[in-house]
């Protein structure tokens, strides 16, 4: 009687916890969300998340999606965006102004930058400036293949080519501020030329073709033709812009591309400005800049700073203050 009853209890305990497992994990399952990927995009990622190592990196897609909801859509919307600036559209060469009758460029404007969106947030490996006698007109952004990369402004598609020894796949868009923004080292399109396009709206993804050594977007901000340093624009850390309005001012930007040959031909000619002649150069401090956030723009590091301008690396920068970087 004793085994009897003690079995019969036991068989009650065990049956209890078989119940509560099944509630678990029946729980477990519904509570599990599901990650919903659009048509749109669903066989072209699902393709490139299988080349990845990590399949992880597949989130930051998914990422890009839900940034969407929290775009605004009140940035007006024009055919063909700036027209007023260009007079023309051209769909055959990054500067619009090439080949063409010569267009007066406003000595001064201000740029809108109130409705941008980060086109993709990361490291970046390598800054805007000359790099081995050859002008690096924008940033270099590290991502991986397959990354979705997002239209920095509304505007519309200008030019979707290949570019074999230079931009790889590569987008230009114009917008409505008089900017063009430029899209390099893509894996895939998601839009095709003409297309108008939203502020945030995925425009390809990522890639390493071209002229490339590694997946990464080059990415860069010009004004009739005029590259402009995309750190003057924005934060490179959280890739928002600095002011809500840039201020253009030609003759500085287009000093800024044209410095490296000037200096150089200054040395050849046996110039005495020391500075230019060996390559120094500086960055103006901005208010939040800090060394570490210096180092990361011009892709050097702290203790190098530290070493070229006589500072520790707790040392409190003052706005305005000129940092040697090279």
């Amino acid at each position: 009687m004793y085994l009897r009853s003690m079995l019969k209890k036991n068989v009650r305990i065990l049956f209890r916890v078989a119940s509560v497992c099944s509630f678990l994990i029946v729980w477990e399952v519904q509570a599990r969300p599901n990650i919903v990927v659009p048509d749109v995009h669903r066989q072209i990622h699902a393709r490139l998340q299988e080349e990845q190592e990590n399949n992880a990196l597949f989130q930051n897609m998914v990422d890009s999606i839900n940034n969407l909801k929290k775009v605004e859509a009140d940035e007006p919307f024009e055919l063909y965006p700036a027209l007023d600036l260009y007079t023309s559209w051209d769909d055959a060469h990054v500067d619009p102004l090439r080949d063409k009758a010569p267009i007066p460029i406003p000595a001064e404007k201000d740029i809108d930058l109130s409705h941008f969106v980060a086109p993709i947030k990361g490291r970046i490996n390598s800054p805007y400036g000359w790099r081995r006698r050859r002008m690096h007109k924008g940033v270099d952004i590290q991502l991986y293949k397959g990354d979705t990369v997002r239209a920095a402004f509304s505007g519309r598609v200008r030019i979707r080519k290949f570019e074999r020894r230079g931009y790889g796949y590569y987008l230009v868009l114009r917008h409505s501020n008089g900017l063009e923004t430029v899209y390099g080292h893509l894996s895939r399109f998601l839009v095709n030329q003409d297309d108008l396009v939203t502020a945030g709206q995925p425009i390809a993804l990522g890639g390493s073709t071209g002229r490339s050594t590694g997946p990464h977007l080059h990415l860069e901000f010009r004004f009739m033709g005029i590259a402009i340093d995309p750190a003057k624009i924005l934060d490179l850390q959280t890739f928002e812009p600095r002011n809500p309005q840039y201020h253009f001012i030609a003759a500085v930007e287009q000093k800024a591309q044209m410095g490296k040959a000037g200096r150089d031909s200054r040395s050849r000619a046996g110039g005495k400005n020391t500075a230019a002649s060996s390559g120094n150069a500086f960055h103006k401090v901005r208010k939040g800049d800090t060394l570490g956030s210096i180092a990361r723009q011009y892709g050097t590091s702290v203790s190098k700073l530290c070493r070229l301008n006589g500072l520790r690396s707790g040392s409190t920068l003052r706005i305005g203050q000129k940092i040697r970087y090279r």
